[in-house]
Formats: C-alpha cells, sequence, structure tokens
C-alpha cells in the first residue's frame, strides 16, 4: 500500500517538476542583480527609432492588461537615433510630463516607421505635439525643464546600471533580463513575465 502511495504522490509530482523548469535562467531569462525589487514591476528600455520596439509595443499594450496589478515602465534610451536620440528620448520624457504619452507613442512610431517622417529636429518634435492637442508654451516650458532633466538622468543611470546594448530589454523586477531570442512566441511571452513576477 505504501509503495502504491509513493506512486501516485509521484506521479503528482512530476507536472510541478516540470512547470517550475518550464524557464531556466541562461535560456528565456538572465539573472542582472541579485536583489529583486519589492513590487511587481516590469520596465522596458526602448528607443521610437527602433523598429522592433514599434512591434513589440502592442505587446506591451496587452500586458499591461493582463498584469493590472503590475507597475509596466518604459525607459528611452538615448544612444539609438545618432544626433536625434537625446532628443527623441527628451521629447518621451516631456510626452510624461505633460501626460500625453499615451498619446504621443503611438503617433511618434507611426510617422517614424509607417509615415517614414523621422523628426530631424527638436522644433519637428515639437510639432507632433502641438499637432496632437499639447499648447507651444506647455511643450516649451517642459522640455528643458529642471524635472526633465532628472528624469533623463534617471533614464540614463538605469541604462547604465542595466548595461542596455540594445532594444527592446525588458527587466522583470529589477533582477530578471528577458532573452526575447529564446522566448519565440507572444503567449510564451506573457507567460515569461508572469513567471518572473512570482520568482525567488
Amino acid at each position: 500500500m505504501k509503495k502504491l502511495i509513493f506512486a501516485f504522490m509521484t506521479m503528482l509530482l512530476v507536472p510541478l517538476a516540470h512547470a517550475a523548469s518550464e524557464f531556466e535562467e541562461g535560456v528565456e531569462y538572465t539573472v542582472v542583480s541579485e536583489v529583486p525589487s519589492g513590487k511587481p514591476e516590469v520596465t522596458e528600455f526602448f528607443s521610437y527609432v527602433c523598429p522592433h520596439c514599434y512591434s513589440f509595443e502592442p505587446l506591451m499594450d496587452k500586458l499591461g492588461e493582463r498584469l493590472p496589478d503590475a507597475d509596466i515602465n518604459k525607459v528611452p534610451v538615448g544612444f539609438l537615433g545618432r544626433d536625434m536620440g537625446p532628443v527623441l528620448q527628451r521629447a518621451y520624457g516631456a510626452a510624461v510630463l505633460l501626460k500625453v504619452e499615451e498619446k504621443i507613442t503611438p503617433v511618434m512610431f507611426d510617422r517614424i516607421h509607417r509615415q517614414k517622417k523621422m523628426p530631424a529636429s527638436l522644433d519637428d518634435v515639437k510639432d507632433v505635439f502641438v499637432a496632437n492637442g499639447v499648447d507651444a508654451k506647455d511643450f516649451d516650458g517642459v522640455i528643458n525643464s529642471f524635472a526633465l532633466n532628472g528624469m533623463i538622468a534617471k533614464y540614463d543611470k538605469l541604462t547604465e546600471k542595466f548595461n542596455v546594448r540594445g532594444t527592446p530589454t525588458v527587466i522583470v523586477r529589477g533582477k530578471y533580463q528577458l532573452n526575447m531570442g529564446e522566448i519565440g512566441s507572444e503567449d510564451r511571452f506573457y507567460r515569461v513575465v508572469e513567471y518572473l513576477l512570482s520568482a525567488d
């Protein structure tokens, strides 16, 4: 009887062992910090000029819908886009301060990647904001402000902290970096993130 009970318990544990090892360090994700953040958060390092980020945007939107209790954050990098890289990084920060990020980000992505109209100057960026309902004076008031300069410093510090060299880069709980090339599908992306949010 004891043998039967043991065999039964072993059968029950096999699926659990499989589930625990479904995603592996060094395959779907890499540990980039020993100490995780104390809250459920997912951070995407991105650039408006990155075509992969443009394609990735719907997945991040759906992730936010799937995980309403998680903090979904974006960090714009300044090292892509040559001279316009820091300008577009600043544009994202300005959109956040002006509370128009949800409107400006899709427009900026569409303009650059679908319409092939890459902004060539800060004035071009300002035109995009104004065309989408932002008062020109409000834009001028934040684009070189102390608050925005502080945000840019934070963006750069996080980019350096996680040694981000390409986009999109996704960090979960400040500890795990997703290996996007190994994940393979949209469904697995969501499952890996959910797994890491509950990992030790």
